[in-house]
């Protein structure tokens, strides 16, 4: 096999297989007139077409070609003009700046991942310089189809072509580009296939699984899937809404079956499909708002909400700090809905927004929450839980205002009602810390509370994990998933026996479940930390796999190893990742990850900030969960309470130095940080302590915890958990000495500040002035804002551009490539 090479770090790569191919023959049309309706004669050239991407990663379609070689394209005989496709494959590890030379006789386009990048439309006698075309081509790290479509005819009597491509130095090969892999990308993590719902059949027999497809532009497309093992029983696209109907009188419902809302003119409906796929109208002109169908009733919940505009007003009053939130005077109410005549019967009324909590079937009743602010009491608001008889309309208090708890479901066939809750809820009945020690408020608990003698219980009061979600089952059970350090589990708590059970589900990630009313069948749907998430149903007998998102086979993944270190008798946990093609002879630049906020830094393998996206492009990827992180119990939860980085900082840093020390593969000069939203305040802070970063990224970073406490619109409210009970004119300890901007003169790190303009969580303000600080005291610093951006980055193209600046910034400071950083942000002389 003829080989040739050019080495460099940059690693491009064209492989030639050995494929099937089908001659596309293009004959002329039947010649109605000589010219269309545009004065426009038949031009061949016009079909011409360079095939889609998802068509030339098809096998045994086009031939593949290497460079250099001369091809002699096979023209069968005849007065009929042929199109012949040839493709190669290009993989870069790292931005690459090339020129791709054709040299063909034919007409041709040269396609780049389906898309035209160039094209000559006219016939050349020989390979020479006058057939030559030339194309840049600046690469982002990834994989790539380069494709070559001729249009040859008889009109021309030789058919030949051959490419070479200059540039930065590249490794060139013969093999299969089918099956050659490559590391995760942005583009093939966002796109395609992504599920974010899926729930049970009221039997336990269907899965409902709602999935969202995206497109190369961006574009989503909501859709949903029923079935129970690998194949469905139907696929349809629109209707968000869908979810399962009970066996209803009303709707003449017996089984299995599925119901959604949809608008035609300004008629909205209530549509049922069955699960052979055929839909049928069972309601017109309902109202709007959300409405909850009650299984064996003619009416249901109808939550409708009041919107004020206040947009044109030139002078406003603000009630409020949250009065600045656009929405917040509008206000959520309940009613009943009555499907047969029609009739709305209110159910709440007046100027707090009220909510639905949970239906109980055997006495006609509603838990419903109330939510009232209380701006001189920390948290600043508070929940209150009532019972409505719907029949009776009484209604008894279950839970008096509380500013710590969540919401409440029944449990069936008892007194007992399960509310979710944190560690201050009910006098601190739940609380196992210390006594002056104040409780985590995002970590949350799992309480029992007898609506009759309103005692309460925490049954989860000495259990590690967060809990995230729950459902109460009617043969005694509480199933729920809960952040367990970094993995998110699934567990089930029996009420009879008092204990919990954690349900064993081959996933890392249990990102949302459903569970039968009996409990007999569960459905849930999460990921690993090396694959995409899939949906699976488990019963008594058996777990299957009933729907995948989508293939990690072309991707080339390296290894994940946890790795722990003890910080002053506190053990702290992460993991570190590797590149895929890992030499442990070799030295790799280190990127350092953190929690931005109070939450874990799970295994998810899809995430804003994965691992595999960074470990693609050469670089150990480490992640650690330090002090304050949730997941971990109580106690260590509770070390996020007024710390704002006060050991965190310190744990990060031995941390990094241990990993270096104990890993000689890693290139201690060659590390860098990075970090969102309160990780970017921890980016920042790192930096005026320690001087072993190469460079940092700050997104949405707090640097100043009281302006940010002062103007974000939840920087208030947060600091009742981060910050309880201390404020800026009683705690400059923490407001101003622990505010990086107020240590700016410390920072030595090239730090790169990123902020969505119109961020209302963290606002912009926080960069801004930390950059300001960094260019009067001339320090290396670059300030990016992303348009119409609030805290995260959302809108797909200016993700793509949002994360190639990371790239970017880390090659040039870890890498000394400063290429794509120059092409991306040219030099202004101004």
């Amino acid at each position: 096999m003829k080989r040739f090479f050019r080495f460099s770090m940059l690693m491009l790569a064209c492989f030639l297989g050995v494929n099937s191919f089908a001659q596309i023959e293009i004959r002329q049309p039947f010649m109605i007139d000589s010219t269309n309706n545009k004065g426009e004669k038949f031009n061949y050239n016009s079909v011409l077409q360079i095939p889609p991407v998802e068509q030339l990663k098809k096998k045994n379609i086009f031939k593949s070609v290497v460079e250099n070689e001369v091809v002699n394209i096979e023209v069968s005989s005849g007065n009929s003009y042929k199109i012949n496709t040839y493709i190669c494959y290009i993989i870069a590890n790292s931005f690459s700046k090339t020129t791709l030379n054709l040299f063909s006789t034919d007409m041709v386009k040269v396609g780049l991942d389906g898309k035209n990048i160039k094209e000559r439309l006219s016939y050349k006698d020989s390979l020479n310089d006058e057939s030559k075309i030339s194309v840049e081509l600046n690469l982002e790290p990834g994989k790539y189809i380069l494709s070559f479509s001729f249009l040859s005819s008889d009109e021309n009597k030789n058919h030949q072509f051959k490419f070479n491509i200059e540039g930065d130095s590249i490794l060139i090969g013969n093999g299969d580009g089918m099956d050659f892999k490559y590391g995760l990308t942005l583009e093939s993590m966002l796109g395609g296939r992504n599920i974010y719902n899926t729930s049970i059949s009221p039997r336990g027999e269907l899965v409902l699984v709602k999935f969202f497809d995206t497109d190369n532009m961006g574009k989503k497309h909501f859709g949903y899937y029923v079935g129970n093992r690998a194949s469905p029983y139907f696929y349809d696209y629109g209707n968000a809404s869908i979810e399962w109907l009970e066996d209803e009188a009303l709707f003449q419902i017996n089984r299995d079956e599925l119901y959604y809302f949809d608008k035609v003119n300004d008629n909205r409906r209530l549509v049922k499909q069955i699960s052979s796929g055929g839909k049928f109208v069972i309601a017109e002109n309902l109202p709007e708002g959300d409405i909850t169908i009650l299984p064996k009733k003619e009416y249901g919940i109808l939550s409708q909400t009041s919107n004020v505009d206040l947009s044109k007003e030139d002078l406003r009053r603000y009630l409020i700090p949250d009065d600045r939130i656009g929405g917040w005077r509008n206000r959520t109410l309940l009613s009943l809905y009555n499907f047969k005549t029609s009739q709305i019967q209110p159910l709440t009324f007046g100027y707090h927004s009220t909510y639905l909590n949970d239906y109980n079937p055997k006495t006609n009743s509603i838990l419903f929450s109330v939510s009232y602010d209380n701006i001189t009491k920390r948290p600043f608001s508070e929940n209150a839980i009532y019972e409505m008889n719907l029949d009776s309309f009484k209604v008894d208090t279950i839970v008096d205002r509380d500013g710590f708890v969540s919401n409440a479901k029944y449990i069936p066939n008892s007194d007992y009602v399960v509310v979710k809750a944190s560690g201050e809820a009910f006098g601190g009945v739940g609380n196992t810390l210390k006594k002056g020690v104040i409780p985590n408020p995002y970590h949350s608990m799992l309480f029992l509370l007898n609506v009759k003698t309103k005692a309460v219980e925490c049954i989860t009061k000495d259990f590690n994990p967060s809990i995230s979600s729950f459902k109460v089952t009617e043969n005694n059970k509480i199933y729920f998933n809960a952040e367990n350090k970094d993995y998110v589990s699934l567990y089930v708590y029996s009420l009879d026996s008092k204990k919990i059970e954690k349900i064993e589900c081959n996933l890392d990630i249990v990102s949302g479940f459903d569970v039968t009313k009996d409990g007999n069948a569960i459905t849930y749907f999460g990921q690993n930390y090396n694959d995409f998430p899939a949906v699976y149903l488990k019963n008594s007998s058996s777990t299957n796999r009933v729907f995948k998102e989508k293939s990690k086979d072309d991707l080339a993944l390296g290894e994940m190893k946890a790795w722990n270190f003890d910080y002053k008798n506190t053990t702290i946990e992460g993991r570190y990742y590797l590149p895929y093609d890992f030499d442990p002879a070799k030295k790799y630049p280190m990127i350092v990850y953190y929690y931005g906020g109070t939450s874990p830094t799970d295994r998810s393998f899809e995430m804003r900030y994965s691992a595999y996206l960074y470990t693609a492009q050469g670089y150990i990827f480490y992640v650690l969960n330090p002090s304050g992180t949730t997941g971990w119990g109580q106690e260590f939860a509770a070390r996020h309470v007024n710390a704002w980085g006060e050991k965190t900082a310190d744990e990060i840093i031995f941390g990094v130095k241990k990993l270096c020390e104990e890993n000689s593969f890693i290139d201690a000069t060659k590390i860098g940080c990075m970090g969102a939203s309160y990780g970017g305040f921890m980016t920042q802070l790192l930096q005026t302590k320690t001087d072993i970063f190469a460079c940092a990224i700050s997104h949405a970073g707090i640097s100043d915890i009281t302006s940010y406490w002062g103007e974000g619109y939840w920087g208030y409210s947060y600091s009742s958990g981060a910050t309880a009970h201390s404020y800026p004119w009683n705690r400059k300890d923490i407001y101003v000495d622990r505010s990086p901007l107020f240590n700016a003169n410390k920072i030595n790190t090239p730090l790169l500040l990123l902020h969505g303009d119109s961020d209302t969580n963290v606002p912009i303000g926080e960069s801004i002035q930390m950059y300001n600080a960094l260019k009067i005291l001339g320090k290396e610093v670059e300030f990016i804002s992303v348009k119409g951006e609030n805290h995260g980055i959302v809108d797909y193209q200016k993700r793509l551009k949002w994360n190639n600046t990371i790239y970017a910034w880390f090659a040039k400071h870890l890498k000394g490539q400063d290429s794509w950083w120059k092409a991306l942000y040219p030099e202004a002389k101004l």
